[in-house]
């Protein structure tokens, strides 16, 4: 049989290897000096007037980012074009109008800067031109469209740029076709912050509306249906738990609830919730956390739900004052909360029950007429309350 290589082949391979490892090496580069370069990308925000320090403001926010795209670009980094991309990876603050004209205009200033020569050997900004017919003079910036004609962006980057002096506004006509065309851009932008606040202060479905707009259209969904949205209805529940204690969700349990109505009605029904935990030395349940919320569902509306307990470390103590540890007890500080599992209860009008989910058979038992004491829901010692109920 013929072997698969050989000799002769191995240049041929390490060329091919060679070309390959510095762009791996580059694209493990990108991401740590994107990260750190994304807090410089937050913008300054909008004024309502023209603000006389704006300029000094964003200047310097400009400055530090060419810095760092050129010095990356220098030093074996990826290029500016693509470390500036990645960086508004991690920037969510800035929308996609915004992100693109921000994007555009400091790979333009940067590109400016390299061709005029104001870089120096450490790859930093001085401003110093050093090529073309304004060599020795200072470059500058400028707004693209005035501040009597846009006085919102007196400090955003959307609406600077690098001129030679020989091309500053002053020495050219007051405004070019682009220029006024950037003007809409900005408005765009405006428009994008502006919706962007109203999302915030104002909370949103995944259909785009607020609470009152979707209570709204539910109470005219039950009026249509009339009689029939007085019915029991028809409910799929599922449930899972979606996240252990870890550092950054503040070392919670979050348990993940669904339901959705397949009536073919609207309805308005209550959900029950209890997340429960066992001690470690006796297993002794308890309540992490309990909840009640009312929930209009609209004819195969969706609805979904974050069960939280409190942080991990709230529980320990507890849990071993639950199994009877002395307080000088060596097994303290070596036992650790445990989260046993969920269960979940669908009510509609005063009492009638129709869905139940839980997470697991044995959590199934604290759903029957009359459970024991240890799955007694009622019961069970509430440790997530100050002082813990017992």
């Amino acid at each position: 049989m013929r072997p698969l290589f050989s000799i002769c082949h191995i240049p041929a391979l390490l060329m091919i290897i060679a070309g390959i490892l510095p762009d791996i090496s580059a694209r493990a580069e990108n991401y740590p000096l994107a990260k750190a370069l994304a807090p410089q990308l937050r913008p300054l925000g909008l004024t309502a007037t023209a603000d006389p320090k704006g300029m000094d403001q964003v200047k310097s926010q400009i400055i530090n980012i060419i810095n760092a795209m050129e010095t990356s670009s220098k030093t074996g980094g990826p290029d500016g074009t693509g470390l500036i991309s990645k960086a508004f990876d991690f920037q969510p603050a800035v929308g996609s109008k915004q992100r693109m004209t921000m994007q555009r205009n400091l790979l333009q200033i940067w590109q400016e800067a390299r061709d005029l020569g104001c870089f120096n050997s450490k790859h930093q900004y001085t401003g110093m031109i050093t090529r073309h017919s304004d060599a020795g003079s200072q470059a500058f910036f400028e707004y693209i469209v005035p501040l009597d004609v846009a006085p919102k962006f007196s400090r955003d980057i959307s609406n600077v740029r690098l001129v030679a002096p020989s091309k500053g506004r002053f020495k050219t006509s007051a405004d070019t076709a682009r220029d006024l065309a950037f003007r809409e851009q900005l408005r765009a932008i405006e428009q994008e912050i502006e919706e962007k606040k109203r999302s915030i202060t104002k909370p949103t479905n995944k259909f785009g509306q607020t609470r009152e707009e979707a209570g709204k259209i539910f109470q005219e969904e039950m009026k249509r249906a009339g009689e029939a949205a007085k019915e029991p209805p028809h409910i799929k529940l599922n449930g899972r738990l979606i996240q252990q204690p870890m550092k950054r969700n503040g070392y919670q349990w979050i348990y993940s609830i669904e339901m959705v109505n397949i009536s073919p009605h609207p309805t308005e029904i209550t959900v029950e919730w209890w997340l429960v935990g066992d001690t470690e030395m006796k297993h002794l349940n308890y309540l992490m956390a309990e909840g009640i919320e009312r929930v209009p569902l609209r004819t195969m509306g969706t609805h979904q739900m974050l069960l939280k307990t409190k942080s991990k470390g709230h529980y320990d103590g507890r849990a071993d004052d639950l199994d009877g540890l002395a307080p000088t007890d060596p097994k303290r500080g070596k036992t650790e909360a445990n989260y046993r599992g969920a269960v979940i209860r669908v009510v509609h009008g005063k009492d009638q029950i129709v869905a139940t989910w839980t997470s697991d058979a044995t959590m199934a038992r604290c759903l029957t007429l009359d459970p024991k004491d240890e799955y007694n829901l009622r019961r069970m010692p509430k440790l997530y309350e100050n002082p813990p109920k017992k």
